[in-house]
């Protein structure tokens, strides 16, 4: 966001039956008839989710997906994840509008602010929470 690296990240309608309220990356479920691989389900998710990112003009770059210790996550975190990492681009300018349905808002955090230990809470079996953004992130 003007030139400073930044994860861009959901806070959940509280809506919905899952995980109100809760921040969350852009994704969702896979759909068996819709996606040809996990990337084509971010892609497709990210777009059904925050209008202004344009995924199909070549706005999002998918750099790579990340690979974990699945078992671990989950117990972690309730739900089994696959990150897939993109470089969307200059988004500071840009008009983005969380699909209400399952959005309430899009926020930015600038990477640099993952690196102070300060903004860290890490307690043993639970998974780690981030507190130097807008809201908290676990």
């Amino acid at each position: 966001v003007h030139g400073i690296p930044c994860i861009l990240f959901e806070k959940r309608s509280a809506h919905l039956r899952a995980h109100p309220d809760e921040v969350c990356l852009p994704g969702g479920m896979v759909s068996t008839v819709d996606d040809a691989s996990i990337v084509a389900t971010c892609l497709r998710e990210m777009e059904e989710e925050i209008s202004g990112l344009n995924v199909e003009s070549g706005d999002v770059t998918v750099l790579g997906v990340l690979r974990c210790n699945w078992g671990e996550v989950h117990h972690l975190v309730g739900v089994a994840v696959t990150p897939v990492v993109c470089f969307i681009g200059e988004i500071g300018d840009k008009d983005l509008k969380p699909n209400s349905d399952e959005v309430s808002e899009c926020f930015t955090v600038p990477l640099s602010t993952f690196l102070d230990r300060q903004r860290w809470i890490i307690r043993e079996n639970v998974a780690p929470i981030f507190t130097g953004g807008p809201h908290i992130i676990w």
